[in-house]
């Protein structure tokens, strides 16, 4: 299966392919809890990431653009709410409503910070999303998308870290090598996150 870096011209269909992929996603459907605002607002909330991870990281899709995979490199993967506000997040407080981006704004910051408790100071990559349209799923394109990933952090000899919400999530990791590091709940809300961590293959000389 060919697996090929996102043409910026094709930023709306991989939204797409991700907004059907994560509409009942737990963290988003905290964020848009209202299924009319989330099926208006969503794409919009997903392009503008994947605009920070084309500026600071890198997508990568399959060749019928069914599935999209982002992350950030080592070195930066922590946005600060400048970058973010420059590619596209300037509404959120707007789309979200105020007290629903308040609320994000308390989950993103806990997540943030779970992530530097878990690396501190270690140099990784950090897979930011994985997504298969939901008509194309269980034809293997997560996991190629997942190996050509994976082969570039061997390579560079990083690990990768990842945090999920969806505890469904978890053994489907640890089939690709992915290790439980730590869970946790964000305060007052009640949601959980599952944290996982993949050390590097070493990577054979001449192989």
């Amino acid at each position: 299966m060919d697996i090929v870096a996102l043409d910026p011209q094709h930023k709306k269909e991989a939204a797409r392919v991700l907004t059907a992929a994560f509409f009942d996603y737990p963290m988003l459907t905290f964020y848009f809890p209202d299924p009319k605002r989330r099926s208006r607002y969503l794409p919009w909330y997903l392009e503008n990431a994947l605009n920070c991870a084309l500026r600071y990281g890198e997508v990568f899709v399959d060749a019928e653009l069914s599935g999209v995979l982002y992350y950030l490199p080592p070195g930066h993967t922590k946005l600060s709410i400048w970058e973010y506000t420059q590619n596209g997040f300037l509404l959120t407080p707007v789309l979200l409503g105020l007290r629903n981006y308040v609320r994000s704004m308390e989950c993103e910051e806990f997540v943030a910070s779970t992530h530097e408790k878990i690396m501190p100071g270690r140099s990784h990559y950090y897979l930011w999303g994985l997504a298969v349209d939901p008509a194309r799923k269980r034809k293997g394109v997560g996991t190629a998308l997942m190996k050509h990933f994976m082969e570039i952090a061997d390579i560079a000899n990083k690990p990768i870290y990842l945090e999920t919400h969806d505890e469904a999530n978890v053994a489907y990791y640890q089939r690709l090598g992915f290790t439980l590091v730590h869970t946790d709940t964000i305060p007052r809300y009640n949601l959980r996150i599952w944290c996982m961590l993949r050390e590097p293959k070493v990577q054979l000389e001449g192989k």
